[in-house]
Formats: structure tokens, sequence, C-alpha cells
């Protein structure tokens, strides 16, 4: 597996976060399944403002359940390894979660939900919540510098000091190093795309095919983690951007 293959994966995963961040929202109870700061700021709002308490809460703490479990999963990685197997098996779990949820979703959209009932959604939510947390808590374990696939804030936090850092460099620094920094922007800006592409996406499946909206996210995470696992990675060939 070279850089170029890594980064797209990074690419996918990314956009699967944006999806799913999308279809929470809008459809699983107004809260977001990657952007803990998003829910953390929904729960505090509506501590005096008597707003939705438990669906934000639902969310930070299937998300932190779900980077605990990965963080036990992946608990024998090593730094240097790479695109460890641990990280592609973490990655095929959520994918399962998240294939699971979507095929529920679809049949609730399909069956006609009793009257102020929310308690399948709420369900889902959590699991939705759980996979993402996976991703965050796996992703990890790569320990890419400035590089984060499913809270974006900081990764438009490093995009910037990047870009910034990157025009006042010193001329005389080595190509190597301004090489590095370059590829290292590249994928940040990758990221953010595909995050906000994936978003878009997100919304067009929920005006034309709403039912199908978490294929986008089990997919995507599927495919990544097939891959994984399929094409084992070489230590050598996935050094990381310094």
């Amino acid at each position: 597996m070279r850089l170029t293959e890594r980064d797209i994966l990074l690419l996918i995963l990314a956009g699967a976060a944006g999806s799913a961040d999308g279809w929470s929202y809008f459809g699983l109870g107004h809260a977001f399944v990657a952007n803990m700061t998003g829910n953390t700021v929904l729960l505090g709002i509506a501590v005096f403002l008597h707003g939705d308490l438990l669906h934000p809460s639902i969310s930070l703490v299937c998300y932190a359940a779900g980077a605990a479990l990965a963080a036990f999963l992946t608990r024998k990685v090593r730094e240097g390894s790479g695109w460890p197997r641990a990280v592609s098996y973490t990655l095929a779990l959520e994918a399962a979660l998240l294939i699971g949820t979507s095929i529920a979703w679809a049949n609730l959209g399909r069956n006609a939900p009793q009257p102020g009932s929310t308690t399948g959604l709420d369900i889902l939510l959590g699991c939705a919540a759980l996979a993402i947390g996976m991703q965050s808590g796996a992703m990890l374990q790569l320990r890419i510098p400035g590089i984060v696939t499913t809270y974006i804030t900081g990764t438009w936090t490093n995009l910037m000091t990047g870009l910034t850092r990157f025009i006042v460099r010193k001329k005389n620094e080595p190509r190597r190093e301004k090489i590095a920094y370059e590829e290292r922007i590249i994928v940040q800006a990758g990221v953010l795309g595909a995050y906000f592409l994936s978003a878009a996406a997100t919304g067009l499946l929920f005006r034309y095919a709403r039912l199908a909206v978490g294929a986008l996210p089990a997919t995507s995470v599927l495919l990544v983690a097939v891959y994984g696992i399929v094409h084992r990675p070489a230590v050598s060939s996935l050094n990381q951007y310094h």
C-alpha cells in the first residue's frame, strides 16, 4: 500500500463521516455522530433553554464508547506499523454496524412509526455514533500529523496553520521538507473537500432516495476495511508526513 493509496482511503473515510453526520442530524434526531463539538454545544444550550438533552447525550456517550472500543481493539498496534490489520478489522466492525443501522433505517422508513415514538431512531443514532467513534479511535493509531477523518475543525486549523507556515518558510530549507509540507496540505484540503461533498451527496439522497441515505457511509467504510485487509501494507512504504 503506497502513500497515494493510503491518502485515498483517508478521503473515503472522511466522506463516510461527513455523510454520517448529515444522516444523523437530519434523520436520526438532530445530533451529530462525528462532530462532538457540535453535540457539546447543543447539550450546553439545552440545559437552560429546555431543549433536546437526549439526542446529543446519546451521541456523546456512544461515540466515547466507540472510541474506547477501538482503542482496545488496536491496543497492540505499534508506532510506525503503517496501516495495521487491527485497524482494518476495527473498520470492518464499524462497517458491519453501519450496514445494520442502514438496513434498520430503511425498514423504519417503509413502516409507519407510532405517533410520538422515537425509540427506534434513538437506537440507530446510538449505533451510528458508536460506529463513527470506532473510526476515530482506529484512525488515531495511524498517527498521521494534522489529518483527522471524523471531526474536521482540527483539520481546518491544521490546514490554515500549515498554509501560513508554508508561505513564510525559508527558501533555503531542504526540498524534501517542502514536498512533505505540500503533500500534507493537499491531503488536508482533500479531507475537507471529501467531507463537504459527502454531506452534499447526503442532502441529495435525503431529497430523492431517503431510504438509501445510510448506505453511503456504510459502503464507504466497508470499502476501506476490505481494501486494508486484502492489501497487506508494507511498513516501509507507509512513512507518515513529518
